[in-house]
C-alpha cells in the first residue's frame, strides 16, 4: 500500500490518496459546507454527474465541486428531511428520479418538481428503483412492496409481495428484466410490466436475500448475512463471505470494468470476489468506513464506494508505482540505469549510488559504497556490462553487480555531466569545462563552440551528437563536426535534458523549452504551443507502436510519432492525440531533479520505466490507456450582483447591474480537478481565455448589448472538447441610452436650437425693420418734401413763363425730371416699408392689389385665410407675394376685368393661392406661341424656386383662375407631384 503525500488540487476536504494494488483510493467526507456522512444510493446521469444521498441530503459530484440540493436552493424540497432525500433512478429524458419521504421529485438541470405524493412512503420509503422501456419507474420500499409510477405521476401497487423488514435491492438483467429481492426468500422478477415470484431451485439455501445484482455473464447473484450465491444456468453456488468480527452482512454488490464482483458488507468492509476467492479492504486500508452501503461503477471505469462515513473512489492505475515505501532505497530516486545483465543503478540527488532489481514483483536494492554523502551526477550502461559513474569531483569509476570493478576509470577532471561508451570502447565524458574522450586509462580532449556540454547521444548510425548551452553538434564516425545552433529567440537560452532519436533518422533533444528538433528535418520546437501539456522535457522512450512517451514535469506524455512530425513540419498546427498520465492517476509526484541522469529506460519486454521526482513508475505502453472521457461542459450558475439566476439559457441584465459571475463546470470524475477550461464573451472579448482551472468568470458594467458567453473544456488528450456549453445575456440600456431617448433628445435639441434660430431672427429682424422704417421717415420728410417743395416752386416758375420762353422746354425737362425722381423716391419709400407689412401674408397681397390696381376701376375682393395658417418663410412670402403681383399686373394690363378674388387657402401641409378674374380669357396655345410674353414663365419659376407649382384655367369669354401651391416644409419639396397633384385641383365656382 502507497500513501501519496500530495493532495489533489481544488478538492476540499479529500484525503490523501492511497494506492492499494492497482487502484488509487481517493476519499471525501465533506466538501465546503456539504457533510459526507451516511452517504448512499449512488446514480450517475447520461450528463456525466455522480449524486448520492447524504447527511446534506441531495447531493451532484462534477469530479471536483458536491452541490446539496435542499429547501435552500430548491424550492420544492422545502420541509423535506435532508437524510432520507435519496436519487433513485434516471429516466429516458436524463431526468433524475428521487425520493424524499411520502413523495417524488423529479430532477432536470437545477429544477426540482413535485411528480407524486404516497402518504405509504412516509413510513416505507423507497428503497430501490428501476426504469422500463416505457419510461415508468418501478419502485420498491424497504419492506418489499413494489410500486410502479408513470411519467405524469399516476402509481399503482403490485399486490402479492411478500413484506418484510430484512432490506430489499432491484437490479436490471441483460433482457431488460427487473429482479428485486426483498429478505425472507421474497425474490420477484418484472417481465414486459408483469411481477412474478421466482422460485429458486430446490436445495439453493439461500436464506433472508436482501440483495440481488445482475453481472454481465447473465449471472444473477444474491447477498445474505453470511455469503453470496450465483445463480447461472439453472444452477446456484454458494460462496461464504471471509470470516469477521462483526456483523458482515452483504449491503451491496458490483461487477467492474474486468468482470470482478464488489461485494459490500456491512461491518467488515469491502471484498474483491473473482470467481475463486475474496480479497478485503477495509478501514485499516483506507476505506472510510467499514459499513459499506452502496458501489457504483461509473462511466470512465472507477468504482464509488458509499459508506456511512464518506465516500470512496477507487480508480484503476494504468501505470505501476514504487517508491520509498514499497521498497525504493530513498524517496528520490534520481539517475536510473539498467545494465546489460538486467542490474538497476539508482543514484538519489540527495547522494549514495544503489544497485538492486526491480519488477513487478517487487524491489530489493543495496547500497554499493560505504559514504551517503557520495555524490553521482551521471550514470551510463558499460559495454562490458555494469555502469560506469561520474561525480561532481571529476572521478569517473566503473561498477558491476552492485560493487567496483578493477578499472582504473578517470580522475582530475571538471564535474562530469554525462557519460557514453561507443562501441569502439571509447569512454565520451560531457564536463563543465568539456569534452573528452578516455580510452585505455587515457584521457584525450576534443575541441566544441562551448565547453558546457550537458548530454551526449548515439544515433543508429553511430555518429555522436553533443549538446551545450548554444547547440548541439553532430561527430560522424570520420570525425567531421556539424554544429545546430538551437532554433530559438538569443534571448532564450536552451539547457538540453535528454537526447533521443525517434524514429531512425531524426534526432530530438527535450530541454525545457520543449522538444527541439535538430535532425531529420527542418530544425524547430514542439511545446504547449503545439499541444504539449508543457514544456518542460526531461525523458522520451518509444515503444512498440510508434508512439513517443515523455517524462515531464507534470507527469507522463504519450504523442503519436507520425503527428509529432507532421506538427514539426508544419503539415499540423498542433499534436491532437497527446495522453497524460499525471499524479491523479497514481503516479508519485515531485519533479525530477537536474543532475544525476539518466531517469528513464526501456526493458527487453517493452516495458518502459521512468524515474520521478518520488518514485519510479513502470508502464505497459500497450495496455496503459489515459482514463477519463471528454469533459461534459456546463454553465452551472450565474449570479447578477450577487443574486442566483434560475434562467441559465438567457439572462437580462437590468442597467443598473455592476457585476456578473458565470460559474462552469467539466464534468469528469476521474480528473475533475485538472480540467481545463477557456471561454469568451462574443461582443466584449476579442478572443478565448484561458482560464486554467478556474471555474468562474467575472465580467464588470458590460455596455448595453447581445452577448453569447462560450466555455468549453480541455481532455485528457489536450484538445479542446468541440461541444462548449453557452448562454446568452442581454444588457439593458438605461433610459438615457435608448434609441427613442437618444432621438427625443435630439429633435428636443433641434427644436431648441431652430426656436432660438427664429428668436434670433425675429429680434434681428425686428432691429432691420425699425431702421427701415426710420430710413423710410427720414427720406419722406427730408428728401422727399424737400423735392417736393422744389417741384412746387418750379411748376409756379413754369406757369409764369410764357409759352414762346426759349427757357421753357428747359424747365420742362427739369419738372420731368424732378417728378421721375419724387416717384422713385416714393417706391423706395414703399419698398422701405413693405417688409412691416410683409410678416402679413394677407396684409401684404392686399396692399399690393390696391397698390397696382387703384385706378383701373377693377374691383379687388381679398378672401380671408382658411384653415389654420403656419408661418412661412420669409422667402417664401416674399415670392408669393411677387407672383400674385404679377398675375394682378397682367389682368390689370389684358384681362379687360371688372373684378378680381384673390383667396389663400391653408392645409396642413400646403399654402394654395387662387387668382380668379372675370376678364375676357385667353387661349393658353395661342400665347405659348407668341413671342415677347414672358408673363406666365416667370410665375412658373418663381413657384418652382419655393417648391410650388402653378395651375392655370382659362379659355377666351371665361376669365382666367391661376392657382399656386406651396409646400409647408422643404423635405416635400422633395416628394415628387406633391404640389403638382394638389394645384391641379379644379377651382371652385365664383360669382362674376
Amino acid at each position: 500500500m502507497l500513501l501519496l503525500a500530495a493532495f489533489p488540487r481544488g478538492v476540499a476536504a479529500q484525503q490523501a490518496s492511497v494506492i492499494y494494488g492497482r487502484y488509487k483510493v481517493d476519499t471525501w467526507r465533506s466538501h465546503e459546507e456539504v457533510k459526507l456522512a451516511f452517504t448512499s444510493n449512488l446514480v450517475q446521469t447520461r450528463d456525466g454527474y455522480l449524486w448520492l444521498s447524504s447527511q446534506s441530503g441531495l447531493v451532484r459530484f462534477d469530479g471536483v465541486r458536491f452541490k446539496s440540493f435542499n429547501g435552500d436552493n430548491s424550492p420544492a424540497l422545502r420541509g423535506r428531511t435532508r437524510l432520507i432525500t435519496i436519487p433513485l433512478a434516471e429516466d429516458h429524458m436524463g431526468g433524475l428520479w428521487v425520493g424524499s419521504g411520502s413523495e417524488l421529485f423529479r430532477v432536470a438541470g437545477d429544477q426540482v418538481t413535485l411528480r407524486a405524493s404516497n402518504e405509504a412512503f412516509k413510513a416505507d420509503i423507497i428503497n430501490a428503483a428501476a426504469v422500463d422501456a416505457h419510461d415508468r419507474l418501478w419502485a420498491v420500499t424497504r419492506s418489499g412492496r413494489v410500486f410502479v409510477i408513470d411519467r405524469g405521476g399516476r402509481q399503482r401497487e403490485l399486490r402479492g409481495t411478500l413484506v418484510s423488514y430484512s432490506g430489499s435491492s432491484m437490479t436490471v438483467d441483460n433482457n431488460g428484466d427487473m429482479w428485486i429481492a426483498a429478505g425472507e426468500g421474497a425474490v420477484y422478477r418484472i417481465s414486459d410490466g408483469k411481477l412474478s415470484r421466482v422460485a429458486l431451485p430446490d436445495g439453493a439455501e439461500v436464506h433472508n436475500p436482501s440483495r440481488v445484482y445482475a453481472t454481465r455473464d447473465g449471472s444473477i447473484w444474491f447477498g445474505t448475512h453470511t455469503a453470496i450465491a450465483q445463480w447461472k444456468d439453472g444452477q446456484i453456488r454458494h460462496f461464504p463471505l471471509p470470516a469477521t468480527k462483526g456483523f458482515g452482512a452483504v449491503t451491496a454488490m458490483a461487477e467492474d470494468a474486468s468482470g470482478r464482483l464488489w461485494v459490500g458488507s456491512y461491518g467488515a468492509g469491502l471484498h474483491w470476489f473473482d470467481g475463486k476467492q475474496f480479497q478485503s479492504f477495509t478501514r485499516a486500508d483506507g476505506l472510510s468506513d467499514d459499513r459499506v452501503i452502496d458501489i457504483l461503477p461509473d462511466q470512465q471505469g472507477n468504482m464509488w464506494v458509499a459508506t456511512r462515513d464518506g465516500l470512496n473512489r477507487f480508480q484503476p492505475l494504468q501505470v505501476e508505482a514504487f517508491t520509498a515505501r514499497t521498497g525504493l532505497p530513498s524517496d528520490m530516486p534520481g539517475g536510473m540505469v539498467r545494465d546489460s545483465n538486467g542490474g538497476t543503478w539508482l543514484a538519489p540527488p540527495t547522494g549514495g549510488l544503489y544497485y538492486g532489481l526491480i519488477d513487478s514483483s517487487g524491489t530489493s536494492f543495496s547500497r554499493v559504497g560505504s559514504s551517503p554523502a557520495d555524490l553521482v551526477l551521471s550514470l551510463a550502461p558499460a559495454a562490458g556490462g555494469g555502469v560506469w559513474v561520474g561525480r561532481p569531483n571529476g572521478i569517473i569509476s566503473r561498477f558491476e553487480k552492485g560493487q567496483a570493478t578493477a578499472d582504473r576509470g578517470y580522475r582530475g577532471l571538471p564535474p562530469v555531466t554525462d557519460l557514453l561508451e561507443d562501441r569502439a570502447g571509447s569512454l565520451w565524458i560531457a564536463t563543465w569545462r568539456g569534452l573528452f574522450r578516455g580510452r585505455g586509462g587515457r584521457l584525450e580532449r576534443v575541441q566544441q563552440k562551448d565547453d558546457f556540454i550537458f548530454r551526449l547521444f548515439k544515433d543508429s548510425s553511430d555518429a555522436l551528437w553533443v549538446a551545450s548551452m548554444t547547440g548541439v553538434t553532430r561527430i560522424d564516425l570520420a570525425g567531421d563536426e556539424t554544429f545546430v545552433p538551437w532554433p530559438t529567440p538569443k534571448q532564450t537560452g536552451v539547457r538540453p535534458n535528454v537526447i533521443f532519436e525517434a524514429p531512425k533518422g531524426t534526432v530530438w533533444v527535450g530541454s525545457d523549452e520543449g522538444l527541439v528538433r535538430v535532425a531529420g528535418g527542418k530544425p524547430t520546437v514542439v511545446a504547449v504551443a503545439e499541444g504539449l501539456p508543457e514544456s518542460w522535457v526531461g525523458a522520451g522512450e518509444v515503444d512498440g507502436a510508434g508512439r513517443l512517451w515523455l517524462g515531464q514535469l507534470g507527469g507522463l506524455t504519450r504523442v503519436r510519432l507520425e503527428e509529432l512530425s507532421a506538427v514539426a513540419d508544419g503539415r499540423l498546427p498542433d499534436l491532437v492525440d497527446v495522453g497524460s498520465f499525471k499524479p491523479l492517476d497514481g503516479l508519485p509526484g515531485g519533479d525530477p531533479a537536474a543532475w544525476p541522469h539518466p531517469w528513464s529506460f526501456k526493458d527487453a519486454s517493452g516495458m518502459l520505466w521512468f524515474a520521478m521526482g518520488h518514485g519510479i513508475v513502470s508502464v505497459d505502453p500497450l495496455n496503459a490507456k489515459p482514463i477519463g472521457a471528454v469533459p461534459k461542459v456546463y454553465i452551472d450558475e450565474i449570479t447578477a450582483d450577487g443574486v442566483r439566476q434560475s434562467n441559465r439559457q438567457k439572462i437580462v441584465l437590468d442597467p443598473a447591474t455592476r457585476r456578473i459571475d458565470i460559474r462552469f463546470t467539466g464534468v469528469d470524475l476521474s480528473h475533475g480537478p485538472d480540467v481545463r477550461f477557456r471561454y469568451r464573451m462574443d461582443g466584449f472579448d476579442s478572443d478565448w481565455i484561458d482560464a486554467g482551472t478556474q471555474r468562474v468568470a467575472s465580467y464588470t458594467r458590460l455596455v448595453p448589448g447581445t452577448y453569447r458567453f462560450r466555455v468549453s473544456a480541455r481532455d485528457v488528450r489536450g484538445q479542446w472538447t468541440p461541444v462548449e456549453s453557452h448562454v446568452t445575456i442581454q444588457a439593458l440600456a438605461p433610459f438615457y441610452l435608448k434609441s427613442w431617448f437618444i432621438a427625443l433628445s435630439i429633435l428636443t435639441v433641434a427644436l431648441l436650437l431652430w426656436m432660438y434660430h427664429r428668436a434670433a431672427l425675429r429680434i434681428r429682424g425686428a432691429a432691420i425693420l425699425d431702421e427701415r422704417t426710420r430710413l423710410a421717415r427720414d427720406i419722406h420728410d427730408s428728401l422727399l418734401q424737400g423735392f417736393g417743395g422744389i417741384a412746387l416752386q418750379l411748376h409756379a416758375v413754369d406757369q409764369r413763363m410764357g409759352a414762346q420762353s426759349p427757357e421753357r422746354a428747359r424747365l420742362d425737362r427739369i419738372l420731368t425730371l424732378v417728378d421721375r425722381t419724387l416717384t422713385h423716391a416714393r417706391k423706395v419709400v414703399w419698398d422701405i416699408r413693405q417688409p412691416a407689412e410683409a410678416d402679413d401674408l394677407t396684409a401684404s397681397i392686399q396692399l399690393s392689389a390696391h397698390r397696382i390696381l387703384a385706378d383701373s376701376g377693377i374691383a379687388v375682393d381679398i378672401v380671408s385665410a382658411t384653415g389654420v395658417t403656419f408661418e412661412a418663410a420669409a422667402e417664401v412670402k416674399a415670392q408669393c407675394r411677387s407672383i400674385v403681383e404679377e398675375i394682378l399686373v397682367n389682368v390689370h394690363k389684358h384681362a379687360h376685368a371688372t373684378s378680381v378674388v384673390v383667396e389663400l387657402e391653408y392645409t396642413w401641409s400646403h399654402l394654395r393661392i387662387a387668382v380668379r378674374d372675370d376678364g375676357r380669357g385667353f387661349d393658353v396655345l395661342d400665347v405659348a406661341r407668341r413671342q415677347g410674353h414672358w408673363g406666365l414663365q416667370g410665375i412658373r419659376e418663381r413657384a418652382r424656386c419655393i417648391g410650388g407649382s402653378v395651375a392655370l384655367y382659362t379659355q377666351p369669354g371665361n376669365g382666367t383662375d391661376v392657382c399656386v401651391m406651396v409646400p409647408r416644409w422643404r423635405w416635400l419639396r422633395l416628394v415628387p407631384g406633391v404640389a403638382r397633384r394638389a394645384a391641379a385641383r379644379p377651382p371652385s365656382k365664383i360669382s362674376r
